[in-house]
């Protein structure tokens, strides 16, 4: 095609000159794009703490935020409209002008600016042109774009796999293709990044934390109420990876033991109306069974609420001995908002602890300081820049020490605590009696004297869900 030509031996060493010329006034532009991603806005918000010249450019929006810097829908849906012919000029002419303009370019795995040829992916003519050009590029991801099904399966009983309705409609899904796509980006990449159970996709990708929170605007909720029925509010945008079903099951069980629970359900709202609802909440729930915590926890920690979530491990959390979620999987749900309806005088504690954590960990100065690290370690930044991200560090250290963790807000079902430990062990032991029991009924009725042994078994009436309970293996 003419226009690569005339990229390659026009615009690339244009760009190149560009990018030296602004290094040497000590400055460089970022780019973040460009799936809609409702972080997107915050990520650019960092990067400027940080000294560089940053924007957001997207071209689509959902309807929960519409909060970026530039949205090229029209020009690229127009374009569209005219034909394939006049979509490849425009993305041409699109990046052209991103190369002219940046010097640090992040995306995620599923696009460039350039469309994909496929559901997932980015160009390898755009990477080709950025590297030519001289410019670092950094792939980050947010979960779909990398996500395989076998890899997910084999992550354990529960993962984001588990109720899929539709395999191969949601995500990357297919193995083989997904892993071709980071091997293939990889040559072109500065970094990749990743990030919870997304570093299982990503191999050598760097592990930092890069959903930042903005402080300023999730001002702190009243904290919880005890005279009303416990208000338990969720925000899932797909039911189906999240376990929605479990925790409704859970919420009508225990009001048919009498106990009082007003459950809200929040779809389809802008984010706005989500981060009000959850003011209004005494506990938000945000999934169950997919190994690591979602955005929508950062946010109801922020304002101030204990949010239930499953996470997988430990590791897959910043700082997690001040994390105060409740780690529940559909196993341990029921007992924990047992412990919830028990101990109502303890959720605002456990409340502002999570908007401490949030404050501490996850806001943009903290999400900042880590991509100044990141910086650092993989791109020749100017003197200027430098000195910028250094002090920003020193700065961050010090605000951070500034907040100090609430005291007397622990709970049985922490990331990590020995009850956590115990409730999984519970769980594997239960599915090993069934898989013996299983076998035991296959076996002849010469066996039948063995059979008779696992009768007086002292726990063989109790379900996989009393085995996970705390009453078993707690201490004395």
């Amino acid at each position: 095609m003419i226009l690569d030509w005339m990229i390659r031996s026009l615009v690339v060493p244009v760009a190149r000159r560009l990018s030296a010329r602004r290094f040497a006034r000590g400055q460089m532009r970022s780019l973040w794009g460009a799936t809609p991603i409702l972080t997107l806005p915050l990520k650019s918000k960092a990067s400027t703490l940080l000294g560089f010249e940053s924007c957001s450019l997207v071209f689509e929006t959902y309807y929960i935020t519409q909060g970026f810097d530039l949205n090229l829908r029209r020009v690229a849906n127009g374009a569209a409209r005219l034909g394939p012919w006049a979509a490849a000029v425009v993305d041409r002419l699109i990046l052209s002008w991103a190369l002219l303009r940046f010097d640090v370019f992040h995306y995620f795995f599923d696009r460039g600016l350039m469309r994909p040829t496929s559901r997932f992916g980015i160009r390898r003519e755009e990477l080709e042109f950025l590297k030519a050009a001289g410019k670092y590029v950094y792939a980050f991801t947010y979960g779909a774009d990398v996500r395989l099904r076998e890899a997910t399966l084999a992550l354990g009983r529960w993962n984001f796999c588990t109720e899929c309705p539709e395999p191969g409609k949601f995500c990357i899904c297919d193995s083989a293709a997904g892993y071709a796509a980071p091997s293939a980006s990889s040559k072109f990449l500065t970094a990749a990044v990743a990030l919870g159970d997304m570093l299982t996709y990503v191999p050598g990708a760097r592990n930092i934390h890069y959903w930042p929170v903005d402080m300023q605007a999730m001002p702190l909720a009243p904290p919880s109420r005890s005279d009303r029925p416990l208000r338990i509010t969720h925000a899932p945008n797909h039911t189906h990876f999240k376990g929605s079903h479990y925790l409704e099951a859970a919420i009508e069980n225990l009001r048919a033991q009498g106990h009082s629970i007003d459950y809200v359900k929040v779809q389809g709202v802008p984010n706005s109306e989500v981060i009000r609802l959850f003011g209004e909440a005494d506990l938000v729930a945000d999934q169950f069974i997919g190994g690591a915590y979602g955005y929508a926890a950062l946010e109801a920690m922020a304002r101030g609420k204990p949010v239930l979530s499953y996470v997988r491990a430990s590791h897959l959390v910043e700082a997690p001995e001040e994390c105060p979620l409740f780690n529940v999987t559909p196993d341990t749900l029921e007992d924990t908002l047992l412990w919830c309806l028990g101990n109502r005088d303890n959720l605002s504690a456990i409340g502002a602890q999570g908007r401490i954590y949030v404050a501490r960990w996850h806001s943009i100065e903290a999400v900042a300081a880590r991509l100044g690290r990141l910086y650092l370690e993989t791109a020749d930044l100017p003197v200027a820049l430098v000195q910028r991200i250094k002090a920003q560090a020193v700065a961050e250290a010090d605000r951070r020490e500034s907040i100090v963790p609430m005291s007397a807000w622990e709970h049985p079902f922490r990331i990590g605590a020995v009850q956590s430990r115990l409730v999984a062990l519970g769980q594997e032991a239960a599915g090993t009696v069934q898989k013996i029991e299983e076998k035991l009924a296959r076996l002849p009725s010469s066996h039948a004297a063995l059979s008779m042994q696992v009768e007086h078994d002292p726990f063989r009436n109790q379900s996989p869900k009393d085995l996970a309970s705390p009453k078993f293996g707690s201490e004395p």
